[in-house]
């Protein structure tokens, strides 16, 4: 297989029209799935569908008829460990229903599918593969009245052949942090697709406000955790959530930024940097969990960071959450063992100590409010908590894979009742703890 990795859909249309009509011939069963979106993006996915043949998964996405060819523009590659095929659209089109929730036949080669905006001027799909294989994507123009197709075919290895292998282009290798903005608070300028860089003039020792970071879990191609009670996925819940608990914090004596405050994925080890850029007192990230085989499990927790899990669940979603990175298609990691293992050994003890009267407090208004899964503060070692000079901490607002909670939390209502009490306890820590 060629291993040019932005393939024009002119050049190959005429040759895959064959392969479409080969296809349909083959009667391979579809699933489609609809929901609703905004139609001013360049290109808009209106149906997506999967077919299932003996060693062959095949997914399409079909565009609306009013996407130009212009518009249609993407390049694909593929990663090896955990394998994974990545498409890359140059136009930030949209989807009329999330992929995340289109189902996949379990004898495929297909284990999930999820897109979303990576970065300005890119959305992301990502597809998840139970093991590697040969791999082919394709364009087919307009045709009948209906809008071009994205056509990508997935086959199992035969004995003897080797997995199709297009690297990452450069660009992909070596992406990580965001680009930096101009300074400046995200509340005081129109919503950017990329976090902002805030400078804090550090000669002015005067200070007026506590600055308090809130981080949404998520975004972009990394949905993080989908209920399957309710319609609702991580990425949104907490944004909406950072959004809620902002308003009731600002005051005059309240700075508050936001690491996103859009639908787009931030790498990991980006959000403690804004805070520190920030200049932040502390940092408090925002996340809704769930279980993998248990769906009673329920309950909100509080984490700080620490090399050592406090119980095996912490240990579990730690993991779970460090690899976000790896499932949004990030290529190679950012910093290597040793410099992650000097960062932690920078952590202060003045800076633990201030995460440690932070969970405690948001624990403690939590507790009063919504079932909690522990009442002391749990440990792991969160890669986003890792911030040397910032307190910071995790907070899990319940578990989406339970029924009860997925219902609770999809509910107007409490959500506004849930930023109360969070914020209440940050609030309580400010007070207390935050000299300005």
């Amino acid at each position: 297989m060629s291993r040019e990795n932005r393939i024009p859909a002119w050049v190959k249309w005429p040759v895959v029209c064959g392969c479409l009509l080969l296809f349909v011939s083959v009667g391979i069963p579809l699933w489609s799935v609809n929901s609703q979106t905004s139609d001013d993006a360049p290109g808009v996915v209106e149906d997506m569908r999967v077919g299932q043949d003996e060693g062959r998964t095949r997914i399409v996405l079909q565009f609306t008829k009013t996407t130009r060819e212009e518009d249609f523009d993407f390049r694909w590659f593929t990663l090896p460990s955990p394998a994974r095929v990545v498409v890359d659209f140059q136009d930030d089109i949209a989807f009329k229903n999330s992929p995340s929730l289109v189902k996949m036949p379990g004898d495929g080669l297909v284990e999930s599918l999820r897109a979303g905006r990576f970065r300005p001027g890119t959305v992301r799909m990502v597809m998840d593969l139970r093991q590697q294989g040969r791999v082919n994507v394709f364009a087919i123009p307009p045709r009948g009245g209906a809008g071009p197709r994205l056509v990508v075919d997935l086959v199992k290895l035969k004995k003897g052949q080797k997995p199709t292998n297009v690297p990452p282009p450069e660009d992909v290798v070596t992406q990580g942090e965001a680009p930096a903005v101009k300074p400046t608070r995200i509340e005081d300028e129109p919503a950017p697709v990329v976090p902002p860089q805030v400078v804090r003039d550090v000669t002015d020792r005067r200070r007026q406000h506590a600055t308090v970071v809130l981080d949404a879990g998520h975004g972009g191609v990394d949905p993080g955790a989908c209920s399957k009670h309710v319609n609702i996925c991580e990425k949104n819940l907490t944004l909406e959530m950072v959004k809620l608990v902002r308003d009731r914090l600002r005051s005059d004596k309240i700075d508050v930024v936001l690491t996103r405050d859009t639908d787009v994925f931030i790498p990991l080890p980006e959000r403690p940097r804004i805070a520190q850029r920030a200049g932040a007192d502390l940092f408090v990230s925002l996340h809704a969990d769930i279980h993998p085989t248990k769906s009673e499990v329920k309950g909100a927790t509080v984490y700080m960071v620490s090399e050592k899990a406090s119980d095996r669940e912490a240990a579990r979603l730690a993991s779970a959450e460090n690899d976000r990175d790896v499932m949004a298609g990030v290529a190679l990691a950012n910093e290597s063992k040793e410099v992650q293992n000097i960062l932690i050994s920078l952590v202060q003890r003045d800076t633990l100590n201030g995460s440690t009267y932070l969970a405690r407090s948001i624990i403690n208004e939590l507790s009063n409010f919504t079932e909690v899964r522990k009442r002391e503060v749990l440990y792991a070692g969160f890669r986003v908590l890792k911030s040397p000079d910032v307190p910071s901490v995790l907070v899990e607002m319940g578990y989406l894979s339970n029924p009860t909670e997925a219902r609770k939390l999809s509910n107007k209502t409490y959500r506004n009742e849930l930023a109360d009490t969070i914020a209440k306890g940050i609030k309580n820590y400010v007070e207390k703890h935050v000299h300005y």
